[in-house]
């Protein structure tokens, strides 16, 4: 299978596009694998970047913050449908207008040097993820963090968003002067004479699978690669859809989970073919989306035609008919449009073509494969379309410009899955305008409960109608572990070891 290789961010924004540059699953399509031996008890180690922060909110390092699931907490956790958990929260109340969540913390929790978590420790942490730079974008609407006297903590938003909840995964900490925070959850950093490593947090709730984790020094990409490859590290996260994934060997279990990582084409509804919804419905159809995820991410992928992702509760399958692969439906929808096809099967506007560009990053050969499995795919729609592979820099001016038909793009959204900056705002490249959807979207994203799901089929309805983007998929993670070292391994995108203390270890199947 050929894969599609890194589409790297520009910047390491909650919401921020990528050119088809680099960034959770759906079972059918790679299903978790099912150990043909008793699992053994093997070493449990990690890798981790000496040379960078440790710090879960502020650090840089993507393999240091890998390890956050392992020893902090939010007030809520996603599950693998991206569905809030409470994780040190209890419960949350919202205000009428939507403006105000007081949410009350789980009694008797404490970090693992004893102190006792309070508000103040939570609204702390939060203040500092919104000045920074991994979670002040998706923070970006709350404009105040109380610790109430009452115990609680009160977020105040600039506008409404009913699933706030999935935005507070983000790690509680309590701050220390080596710049390594304590954390309430399952480990504790400790160092010793074998160096770094993670002992079990005496006072957390739940009984843990291994009392100790090595951390093994391995920042670069190349260094996990041969740390994994020679058992030093027994357990590694990886997007195979990159280049380096490609050089993992030996005997290792794959576990993928879903990620908010979309990848998708946008379209200048400004001017030229693709000012008409009715066209770009048409070129969406063109699209085989699981074949893409089957031959280009070798089935690491969940194929989508809305850009939410597919596992979500809010998905509507039914809008999302109308954008689903259909060469016969497009190239009906092509001829209503005013379109004629000629002999040759292509589609003309009188006795011209119809011609489009494709603009994409050039920064690997495989950006450009998926751009021409793009091309091919309007090509058998009957479209002509032309391949423009640009160094980033005029590849971005290319988008602020205008200058493209169609453009490759990737984007990491936030937990709540909120398509606005693609919509309406910063990456709204194409120029989409539209009132009702404007309106239908912040209705979504402002609503809750039953509430909510009725005003996400009125959404995707009208995102059907209009086809501002044609989402491809949502890309997966994957989480390689060695062969029979565990069992019940349920990583997500947050944490890696979701479910450790479920994780099946020893010979017995049952925690060492």
């Amino acid at each position: 299978m050929r894969r599609l290789a890194a589409l790297l961010l520009a910047g390491a924004m909650a919401l921020g596009l990528v050119g088809c540059g680099a960034g959770e699953a759906n079972p059918s399509a790679s299903p978790d694998p099912e150990p043909t031996q008793t699992p053994r008890e093997l070493p449990f180690a990690l890798a981790y970047d000496p040379q960078s922060s440790l710090h879960p909110i502020t650090g840089q390092s993507q393999v240091n913050l890998d390890l956050a699931g392992l020893v902090y907490e939010g007030l809520y956790e996603l599950d693998r449908d991206f569905v809030p958990q409470p994780a040190l929260a209890q419960s949350a109340a919202v205000s009428g207008d939507g403006l105000v969540w007081t949410i009350t913390l789980r009694a008797g929790v404490r970090f693992s040097d004893g102190t006792a978590l309070t508000a103040a420790h939570v609204a702390s942490s939060l203040e500092t993820a919104r000045a920074s730079d991994l979670y002040g974008q998706r923070l970006g609407q709350v404009t105040g963090v109380e610790a109430a006297d009452d115990g609680t903590v009160r977020l105040t938003l600039s506008s409404p968003n009913g699933a706030l909840d999935a935005l507070l995964d983000i790690p509680i900490v309590l701050e220390q002067a080596d710049g390594i925070p304590l954390g309430t959850g399952r480990y504790r950093f400790a160092s010793g004479q074998e160096g770094l490593s993670l002992q079990a947090n005496e006072h957390y709730d739940r009984q843990v699978p291994y009392e100790t984790i090595a951390l093994r020094p391995a920042g670069g990409a190349d260094e996990r690669l041969a740390a994994f490859d020679s058992g030093d590290v027994t357990a590694v996260a990886t997007d195979f859809s990159s280049s380096y994934a490609l050089g993992y060997s030996g005997n290792y279990e794959t576990y993928d989970f879903p990620t908010t990582t979309l990848l998708y084409v946008g379209f200048r509804t400004t001017g030229g073919l693709c000012a008409s919804a009715q066209v770009r419905q048409a070129l969406s159809k063109a699209f085989d989306r699981e074949e893409l995820v089957s031959a280009l991410l070798a089935g690491h992928g969940d194929a989508a035609s809305l850009p939410i992702s597919p596992l979500h509760q809010d998905y509507n399958a039914q809008a999302a008919q109308g954008l689903d692969y259909d060469l016969p439906g497009g190239r009906t929808l092509l001829l209503e449009a005013g379109y004629t096809q000629g002999e040759d099967g292509r589609f003309y506007r009188g006795s011209q073509a119809v011609e489009v560009t494709i603009v994409v990053n050039n920064d690997s050969a495989a950006k450009q494969e998926l751009a021409q499995f793009l091309a091919d795919s309007l090509d058998a729609l009957g479209v002509a379309a032309t391949v423009s592979a640009l160094p980033w820099e005029e590849y971005l001016a290319a988008l602020s410009r205008g200058q493209f038909d169609l453009y490759v793009g990737e984007v990491r959204m936030t937990g709540d899955l909120d398509p606005t900056a693609l919509l309406t705002g910063a990456l709204n490249y194409g120029g989409y305008a539209s009132s009702t959807v404007s309106a239908l979207l912040a209705d979504w994203r402002g609503a809750q409960g039953a509430q909510r799901s009725q005003a996400a089929a009125q959404l995707w309805d009208a995102f059907a109608q209009d086809a501002p983007i044609a989402p491809l998929c949502f890309k997966r993670g994957s989480l390689l572990v060695r062969w029979g070292m565990a069992r019940n391994i349920q990583p997500t995108q947050a944490d890696l070891f979701w479910n450790l203390e479920q994780w099946q270890v020893g010979e017995s199947g049952a925690p060492a």
